[in-house]
């Protein structure tokens, strides 16, 4: 028997962009890294170059992430960071498929 969900539980809209937002070969390896950095948050700079990506490129793959509502921005020192989005039931499921066993 199938149990039934009560409506309204679960935003499955806010799910789906989430769920959209990392559909890209380059922002799966952008999710990797963050799983597996042994840190809250990277800074832009890191991301791009340990993934041998363009600047440009790596921002715009961040903002997708940070408009579907998984990753979150903060700027320190003129410097930008991007980490998870821990009020994000779809970010935080993400990040435990993704983090490496050790």
């Amino acid at each position: 028997m199938v149990k039934k969900i009560k409506p309204g539980k679960y935003d499955w809209n806010e799910l789906a962009d989430t769920l959209k937002s990392v559909a890209h070969c380059d922002r799966l390896a952008i999710i990797h890294l963050l799983c597996n950095c042994d840190c809250d948050q990277l800074e832009v700079k890191n991301i791009y170059s340990a993934l041998h990506l363009e600047q440009s490129t790596t921002s715009r793959h961040l903002n997708v992430m940070k408009k579907g509502g998984l990753l979150k921005r903060e700027v320190k020192n003129g410097k930008t960071y991007y980490g998870f989005n821990a009020e994000n039931i779809a970010a935080l499921c993400l990040k435990k498929i993704l983090t490496d066993r050790k």
